[in-house]
């Protein structure tokens, strides 16, 4: 791949390069994994890579994610997944506030200012160890003949007319809807 100026004639390679990790699942949810183009066994030679380890794989390939990875799932329907993995952000001394110079309360809740009120949301057939985005709908808009969508929302819609949450899986692509009350 190379990126070219169009007001040049000079061509410049690529700014990152990721490592490519291919998934490659069969019919009964075997999966056959490479990396960069060399095959990554599970580390137990006896319990191959699955559907059920496909955290474990992630961690296995991010080296338990200090290393971003570019991940492709080939299904066996011929979908195709991609994602990026990136590492874990460390959490330094130069990232944390300044803690206020006033007393603590006593207790969590004056702390807090005010009581939480907590919606518990819940789905099922997406990949184990899966990352989920969590997505209030705001307004819907319809794509053009090229497949091209574009939106504009009204900042003042983010909570006045926010009518339900989805679910997203960030490789499997499964949505779930839940209509807030």
């Amino acid at each position: 791949m190379s990126i070219k100026n169009p007001h040049s004639n000079v061509t410049e390679a690529p700014l990152i390069e990721l490592p490519l990790a291919v998934v490659t699942v069969g019919e009964i949810g075997h999966v056959h994994v490479t990396l960069d183009g060399t095959d990554f066994p599970a580390p137990e030679s006896d319990v191959p890579w699955s559907r059920a380890r496909f955290g474990e794989l992630l961690d296995a390939l991010t080296v338990n994610r200090t290393r971003t990875i570019r991940v492709e799932v080939r299904e066996s329907d011929g979908t195709v997944f991609t994602d990026i993995i990136h590492t874990k952000r460390p959490i330094t001394s130069t990232h944390l506030p300044v803690a206020p110079s006033r007393p603590a309360p006593a207790s969590q809740r004056a702390r807090r200012g005010r009581t939480p009120q907590l919606l518990e949301l819940g789905g099922a057939g997406f990949i184990p160890g899966e990352d989920i985005t969590v997505a209030l709908t705001i307004s819907s808009a319809e794509s053009n003949t090229r497949g091209e969508a574009h939106a504009l929302i009204d900042l003042a819609q983010l909570a006045e007319y926010a009518t339900e949450v989805l679910l997203i899986g960030n490789i499997s692509g499964r949505i779930i809807t839940e209509q807030l009350p």
